[in-house]
């Protein structure tokens, strides 16, 4: 499977969302912080980002997401209320985007065709 987005706005748009889902996902115990700093908020995306010169709201939710597992493992009681300064930092990127049409790049991509 291939996921990409192309483009500043569906890239932030794109991280955001994503992010939104692992902090719902750590919430629920359905993943560990461990786990969603290891698969998503490491010090990669981060990078990647700041190379990007995305909104700085992107970057330091990300940068608080690359935190959690610390978080967890020092001051679990302090783990809900950093998640959801997280969201409320995304949702509030995500409100200043332009609005997303529904005829633009999918993000999930094709995989190629053996041979190409």
């Amino acid at each position: 499977m291939t996921l990409q987005a192309t483009g500043p706005e569906e890239v932030q748009r794109f991280v955001a969302v994503t992010a939104l889902g692992m902090c719902r996902a750590i919430l629920q115990g359905a993943v560990s912080p461990a786990y969603a700093c290891s698969r998503l908020f490491g010090p990669a995306l981060l990078t990647r980002l700041e190379a990007m010169e995305v909104h700085p709201e992107l970057r330091h939710a990300i940068h608080l997401a690359t935190e959690l597992e610390d978080v967890d493992q020092l001051v679990p009681e302090a783990l809900t209320r950093s998640i959801a300064e997280i969201e409320d930092r995304l949702l509030k990127l995500l409100a200043t985007l332009p609005a997303p049409t529904a005829d633009g790049e999918r993000w999930l991509g094709r995989l190629p065709s053996r041979g190409e």
